[in-house]
């Protein structure tokens, strides 16, 4: 049996499509699959062994976070070749990423994170801290570049052809063509980008940059390194070591096609605290960033006036603000 076929065996696509439905029952079309899954699973399975299976449509839609972010919509029959290739790939790459690779990875979240981020700054020789942000990363990526990352240790044929197609689903259109200059990587590729949205693409955003945090730990021999998907942070003694780091970065990111955004570099000292994923980070303690301080008091604001039940939400910001505090030496 092959590794493709093995895959997509009735049992394996089940498995996926109970992954891909957890926590989301409310939604109209987890119910309409639900009512009958083996029906809609043997669709599945028989365009994926008949070699005829296509990704999308896919519909995009605007929401606000800290800012407002384009997120990509699949259909809920890829959601399911999703996680089915997801569960694949996912023990092949995390023994291959550095300790220090965080988001979208099993134990790797945001507070683990913050958490690694507080120990290096409680660390003597982290006195100043760089940070930097890659623009409009998800929709950066190139396809050729990211499709010899994800298909390096793929040695089965259809497997391959399936997550190129994956990659080649979708392509960033004109929409951000403004903010990168005309000699940029970004407008220099014309095949790029990868949907947010995609459980797929969470782990192709850790590929693609793994052989980037080898290099940073390796090559520029970085001790206090983090990276959380495209958010990188580097704690260091040396102000000016670090602006030359910074230099080097954006450099080496520039040949693979990404640009570091211009207006999210920040280099400090790190007793004036290190903002990092909505907290800031101290060397004696976490606090809540401005942005998460102000969402939970307009929540508090629209529950006590009672316009709206917001018990759910403040449950959840809540359980958030428990992270803060002090960290131990």
């Amino acid at each position: 049996m092959t590794t493709f076929h093995a895959l997509t065996s009735t049992t394996n696509l089940h498995r996926c499509w109970l992954n891909a439905r957890r926590n989301k029952g409310r939604y109209e079309r987890i119910q309409r699959f639900g009512e009958d899954p083996l029906h809609y699973l043997a669709i599945i399975q028989q365009r994926l062994r008949d070699r005829a299976y296509t990704f999308g449509p896919y519909k995009t839609f605007t929401i606000r976070e800290k800012k407002w972010r384009d997120v990509v919509d699949a259909p809920m029959k890829d959601r399911i070749v999703h996680w089915m290739l997801y569960d694949h790939l996912l023990p092949i790459w995390q023994p291959r990423f550095i300790h220090d690779t965080y988001g979208n990875l099993p134990g790797r979240g945001t507070h683990s994170a913050v958490h690694r981020l507080a120990d290096f700054c409680r660390s003597p020789s982290a006195t100043w801290a760089l940070q930097l942000d890659i623009s409009k990363y998800f929709y950066s990526v190139p396809h050729d570049r990211l499709k010899a990352q994800v298909l390096r240790y793929i040695g089965d044929h259809d497997l391959r052809t399936l997550l190129a197609s994956l990659i080649d689903s979708f392509r960033t259109g004109n929409t951000y063509d403004d903010l990168f200059a005309p000699d940029s990587p970004y407008q220099l590729t014309p095949a790029k980008g990868m949907p947010i949205g995609n459980l797929s693409s969470q782990l192709f955003a850790n590929i693609y940059l793994n052989d980037f945090d080898h290099w940073a730990k390796q090559t520029l021999g970085l001790k206090h390194y983090i990276r959380y998907v495209d958010d990188l942070a580097i704690l260091g003694h040396d102000r000016d070591h670090l602006r030359h780091i910074g230099q080097q970065i954006v450099q080496r990111l520039a040949d693979e096609g990404l640009t570091i955004h211009p207006k999210k570099v920040r280099l400090a000292p790190t007793a004036a605290g290190v903002p990092f994923l909505g907290y800031v980070v101290w060397p004696t303690h976490i606090s809540a960033g401005a942005y998460l301080r102000r969402r939970y008091h307009h929540r508090l604001r629209q529950h006590e006036a009672g316009h709206q039940d917001r018990s759910e939400a403040l449950q959840s910001y809540r359980a958030v603000l428990a992270f803060t505090g002090a960290t131990h030496r």
